[in-house]
């Protein structure tokens, strides 16, 4: 009998990016999968899953530049010290598959030397021609001070994520945008594969619909379909790098020329990447108080987080939808509302750009200047059956491009069998 191929998922949040390629991989019968994570939850059901644990906080009075780069450590310490564990208890990958942003990924060649290492390069961050100069338009207060002492703290934050480059036999990355902003000497190296979208699921078939809270009255519920007029902007957190403030400045103009308009927001006060708001406030709360007085008797739905079949049927049943982004880390969002025939109305950035063409499957305007933003939308809800081709158009891609079965696992599967 063979041996069956160990291999292990290492992600600080698992299951992450591995949503889909884990259960998978998990399938195929020469392969015994298993994960390892900084969380108990996130297991996936047939696949055994560990957790390691950080005895300690980082240290007082550590040096700034020191202070993540000392958390990462830690991560990377704690999850070798339980794969020791393992080794221990007899058991050795082939074949390691990890995201080592968070520095779970340091020191395992220490723990088992030959292993192969995958890995999953996200970004690299710096400070010209990139997210961090990128937003003219934000309050004084709100834009990062550009010079040495950022620079250096970026510089400090991309470390453990090289070490780890250096140590990877393969490096996989979604787009090719965040592939290139890798340093000239891991260019060459990185396999361009995106997670994947399940366009069999995603499609926009049958009547959907989505219920919900009437604005200005929670009790009393109603429900939209495609033949209501439906703006959505979706983001995990309502925060600048998701362009969520020039959403908001051109909402008034949008709202006056269709004030019947259900404008459905996603997404949570808090912040995950740039600057967080200023204490006591949110983004959510600035930007929408800066228009709130033009926007009275408007049907504005703050949602917050939602399930993810409610997600998708607002993407179905979407007139518009509005994916803005800093020259950053692509959403799995933009591209499952493509698949659902969403007409998205996106920012002139990469990695937006790679995948829409303006005027073929799908809108760019620029993102700094809302008025741009408001006169496209509203162009669209005058006569949204006039872009039913784009729409179309928008799931062919993705359906041609960034299909999970037929695309991108068999690409993953492919990279996999070659680290054998």
């Amino acid at each position: 009998m063979n041996k069956k191929i160990e291999v292990l998922f290492m992600h600080q949040n698992f299951p992450g990016q591995y949503r889909s390629l884990a259960p998978e991989l998990n399938k195929i019968s020469k392969y015994n999968v298993r994960s390892l994570s900084m969380k108990e939850e996130g297991a996936i059901n047939g696949i055994p899953h560990d957790f390691y644990t950080i005895k300690n906080g980082t240290s007082p009075n550590i040096h700034r530049l020191a202070q993540e780069f000392e958390a990462k450590v830690m991560r990377g310490e704690a999850a070798a010290l339980k794969c020791f564990e393992f080794k221990r208890n007899g058991y050795t990958p082939d074949i390691i598959i990890a995201h080592p942003g968070w520095g779970e990924a340091l020191f395992i060649k220490d723990v088992w030397p030959n292993v192969r290492i995958l890995s999953f390069f996200e970004f690299y961050y710096n400070t010209t021609n990139s997210d961090i100069d990128f937003d003219n338009t934000l309050e004084d207060e709100l834009k990062p001070e550009i010079g040495f002492d950022l620079n250096s703290k970026l510089m400090a934050r991309n470390q453990p994520g090289l070490m780890s480059l250096l140590e990877s036999d393969e490096i996989v990355s979604p787009t090719k945008f965040q592939a290139n902003t890798a340093p000239k000497l891991f260019r060459n190296k990185i396999k361009i594969i995106h997670d994947g979208v399940n366009t069999k699921l995603l499609n926009n078939k049958g009547d959907p619909f989505v219920e919900l809270s009437k604005a200005g009255n929670p009790k009393e519920k109603i429900r939209l379909t495609k033949k209501d007029k439906i703006l959505t902007f979706v983001n995990r957190n309502l925060e600048p790098y998701r362009g969520y403030h020039i959403f908001m400045r051109a909402l008034p103009e949008i709202v006056e020329r269709h004030p019947d308009v259900h404008i459905l927001i996603v997404g949570s006060d808090g912040t995950s990447y740039g600057a967080n708001a200023p204490k006591g406030t949110t983004h959510k709360e600035i930007y929408f108080n800066k228009v709130k007085d033009s926007l009275k008797g408007a049907n504005i739905h703050f949602v917050g987080r939602v399930a993810y079949n409610t997600l998708t049927a607002m993407f179905a049943v979407s007139s518009a939808h509005v994916y803005f982004t800093y020259p950053f880390v692509l959403s799995w969002s933009m591209l499952e509302a493509m698949s659902l025939e969403a007409l998205i109305v996106g920012s002139n950035t990469d990695p937006v750009t790679e995948v829409i063409k303006h005027g073929k499957n799908g809108l760019i305007v620029d993102f700094h200047d809302h008025s741009q933003l408001a006169k496209t939308v509203t162009e669209v809800l005058d006569n949204p059956s006039d872009y039913n081709s784009i729409r179309k158009s928008a799931r062919e891609t993705i359906v041609k491009n960034y299909d999970l079965t037929s695309i991108c696992l068999p690409q993953h599967l492919k990279l996999i069998e070659s680290l054998i």
